[in-house]
């Protein structure tokens, strides 16, 4: 049988043409890519979701014997559950005797080990259900979110179905502010039945437009949907008489429901407190004649959180408890991964159920999930982690950019990237620099994926970027890394200097390293640009336990040309004496005239494996 597809005007037509624009902007520029080998290993099945209490506290604790998962009604074996956290756990002392108040060192890498990870939000206003004037219950609510954000969380303010973006996916909370701030409600006042189904249907499918747009994500989209109401499905015409203008489907409901499944959107409905139900549509009579449909706007957000499985909060004058729940419930998830079936069912919607046996804890899961065929190339996969702004730690990666000199105008952003596992073999690797506006400066991609150290660079002016490194390994896992790079040359007098970097010596030269274990020493270096021939300076190289900390370990480092206007520095230190754990290095460059500048790097030592 042919599934009836509903009639949609021309100004809808457009409506969702240009939502497929936003979809794209919002999904943070996904795009086609070089095409592959594809990753081995069968279909990855992976369902998330969350289990709150009463208060809305995350669970913290499941084991895989308090859950069940059912697909198409049948339960499925859980191979494993693991727990994803968005709360970065503070950094303490290193040791019972270490002060509270020190500082840690920065880190020697950015690295997706044991991070937490960032959540992606959507501030969705329906622009046309609210009245002008209401806008401050919108903005007071979202008061309750902006404090608890973190720097890896991302956020989104969406006006539908005409406003379009507001604010593209950031973690600024001022511009979220100030993107709620220039909503304004576009609601009719005396609004019809006919007229709110109208409406409902265009919002609908707008909004399904931009869910299909964020179809194929690899972690839960938190929606967040401000209405003032919304119709229940209707025929607006009396039965003996063609549909009228109004008519709104189940299907229309029903598509939504399919469209959240497959961007793993997670609905929270907020509502006015004050919603007038009227009873103006209720003209049926005893034989069923002259009834349109029901006026009551709440029916069609029940209608909405029913095939989303969203949670309806109240917006009140002043309250922001709403989203501090909604927040909360966000900072913590489980992803259960499934034992596939011989002929699993691909790229389509499926009924899912998901249950706990804790006692007091609630489920939020969605009642649809769409798994991804499994067909995509490594380099696919490599550009959709790449480009999307989404965590990805299936594979554990480090990396750590540095900054050398490549013309008078123009630097030189390298970057060292490795597994967390020494063994395991990547399949590509690619790394970017983002511009503050969200813009790809520059690009580079691994051409030898098996070399060790493997060292990528890109050509970039002086600036402040984000460095989003991405790798997948042979069996399709992604991981990705971010780092916030300062492509910036440290100026001392006449001098310049370029980052510190800390490698191990090799026949071939010194391979830089970010992690030390039982090599007896490491190659510090710097390099230094400009200056005339015979200018006196000083150069030492400290290692301190402490950013302000005294120096344990001063060494001179050796000078030597490398180049027109550019030496190069160097010192070994010895790592057999240290204890595990990380040090800072300090390269000092001291001027006859007083002048003084220094480069530093976290060098960490972990302790020797058994064997190694």
């Amino acid at each position: 049988m042919t599934k009836r597809q509903p009639r949609v005007s021309t100004s809808t037509r457009i409506t969702v043409v240009a939502l497929a624009v936003i979809a794209g902007i919002a999904a943070g520029g996904r795009a086609a890519s070089p095409q592959g080998p594809p990753p081995a290993g069968g279909p990855r099945l992976a369902v998330d979701f969350g289990a709150v209490l009463a208060d809305g506290t995350p669970v913290e604790d499941l084991q895989p014997g308090e859950i069940e998962v059912r697909l198409n009604g049948r339960t499925r074996k859980v191979l494993a559950l693991r727990r994803v956290s968005a709360r970065q756990a503070s950094a303490g002392p290193e040791s019972p005797g270490a002060a509270a108040a020190v500082a840690p060192l920065p880190g020697p890498y950015a690295t997706n080990e044991g991070a937490a990870a960032g959540r992606s939000f959507v501030l969705l206003v329906d622009e046309l259900s609210l009245v002008a004037g209401r806008e401050s219950l919108l903005r007071n609510s979202v008061e309750g979110l902006l404090p608890h954000l973190t720097p890896a969380d991302r956020t989104l303010v969406l006006a539908l179905p005409y406003g379009g973006v507001k604010a593209p996916f950031t973690s600024d909370p001022e511009r979220i502010r100030q993107a709620m701030a220039a909503l304004i409600g576009q609601g009719e006042r005396g609004e019809t039945g006919s007229g709110m189904a109208e409406r409902t249907r265009t919002f609908l499918e707008t909004l399904q437009a931009f869910l299909q747009g964020q179809a194929g994500r690899r972690t839960p989209l938190t929606v967040i949907l401000f209405t003032a109401g919304l119709a229940a499905p209707r025929r607006d015409a009396p039965m003996a008489l063609p549909p009228g203008r109004g008519e709104l489907l189940v299907d229309h409901f029903k598509w939504i429901g399919e469209s959240a499944g497959a961007a793993r959107a997670n609905v929270y409905l907020l509502q006015p407190a004050d919603i007038k139900v009227s009873a103006e549509g209720w003209k049926e009579t005893i034989g069923g004649r002259d009834y349109l449909g029901s006026d009551n706007p709440l029916e069609g957000i029940e209608h909405l959180a029913g095939v989303t499985k969203g949670v309806r909060l109240p917006l009140d004058a002043k309250g922001t408890a709403s989203l501090d729940r909604v927040a909360l419930e966000s900072s913590g998830y489980y992803v259960a991964d499934l034992e596939p079936e011989s002929r699993e069912v691909l790229g389509r919607s499926r009924p899912m159920d998901v249950r706990v046996t804790r006692p007091g804890a609630t489920v939020r899961a969605r009642p649809q999930i769409t798994f991804e065929t499994g067909r995509r190339s490594i380099g696919r996969v490599l550009e959709d982690v790449l480009l999307s702004g989404e965590p990805a730690g299936d594979l554990a990666l480090r990396a750590a950019g540095f900054v050398v000199r490549e013309s008078e105008d123009r630097l030189r952003a390298g970057v060292v990237v490795e597994p967390a596992g020494a063994a395991v073999p990547l399949a590509g690797a690619t790394a970017v620099l983002f511009a503050p506006t969200g813009r790809i400066v520059a690009r580079w991609t691994a051409s030898d994926v098996a070399r060790r150290p493997l060292l990528g660079a890109m050509t970039a002016p002086p600036g402040t970027y984000r460095l989003r490194v991405a790798a997948v390994d042979a069996a399709g896992r992604p991981g990705v890394v971010d780092q916030l790079l300062e492509l910036r040359l440290v100026p001392v007098g006449p001098l310049s200097l370029g980052s510190l970097m800390i490698g191990v010596s090799r026949p071939e030269g010194v391979a830089p390293q970010l992690e030390f274990s039982a090599e007896p020493a490491a190659i510090a270096s710097f390099e230094i640009y400009g200056g005339e021939a015979g200018l006196g300076l000083s150069a030492t190289l400290e290692l301190a336990r402490q950013a302000e900390g005294p120096a344990l370990l001063t060494l001179p480092l050796a000078l030597s040309r490398a180049g027109e206007g550019r030496v190069v520095a160097t010192a070994t230190v010895p790592l057999g004496a240290l204890a595990p754990g990380d040090y800072l290095l300090r390269g000092i460059i001291k001027l006859e005239d007083g002048s003084a500048g220094s480069v530093t790097r976290t060098l960490r030592k972990t302790a020797s494996r058994p064997g190694a």
